[in-house]
C-alpha cells in the first residue's frame, strides 16, 4: 500500500489505523502548495490523505480510507461490529470532525 500524505488531521487519522492493524504502507510526502500530475490523477479534489491499495484500488478519503480498512482487515476492529451501531459512529466521527477541523470565521 501507498499513502500519499502531508501532516494534517485527516492523514493522522489514516496513519494511526495503519500503525494499530501493523499494516506496511510506503508513506509519499505530497507538496500540497505544488501538486503533482501523479497526484492529481489520484486524487480529484487535491487533498490528502490518498490510499493506493496493494490492487491498485484509490480512496482519497480518509473517513473512507479508514472504512476500508477497517473492513478489509478487521482486526483490531475500530467500528463497533452492530451495523446501527457502527453508522451512529461514523456519524458522530463526521460531526466531531466538522466541528474540530473546520475553519470558522
Amino acid at each position: 500500500m501507498a499513502r500519499y500524505t502531508q501532516r494534517s488531521p485527516y492523514a493522522r487519522k489514516v496513519r494511526i489505523v495503519l500503525d494499530e492493524k501493523q499494516l506496511p504502507c510506503e508513506l509519499k510526502e505530497t507538496d500540497i502548495n505544488n501538486k503533482s500530475r501523479e497526484f492529481l490523477g489520484l486524487s480529484p479534489i487535491g487533498k490528502v490523505p490518498v490510499l493506493v491499495d496493494e490492487n491498485g484500488l484509490v480512496f482519497w478519503d480518509s473517513t473512507l480510507i479508514v472504512e476500508y480498512l477497517d473492513e478489509t482487515y478487521p482486526q483490531p476492529g475500530f467500528y463497533p461490529g452492530d451495523r446501527i451501531e457502527r453508522w451512529c459512529c461514523r456519524q458522530g466521527e463526521e460531526l466531531r470532525e466538522l466541528q474540530l477541523f473546520t475553519p470558522r470565521g
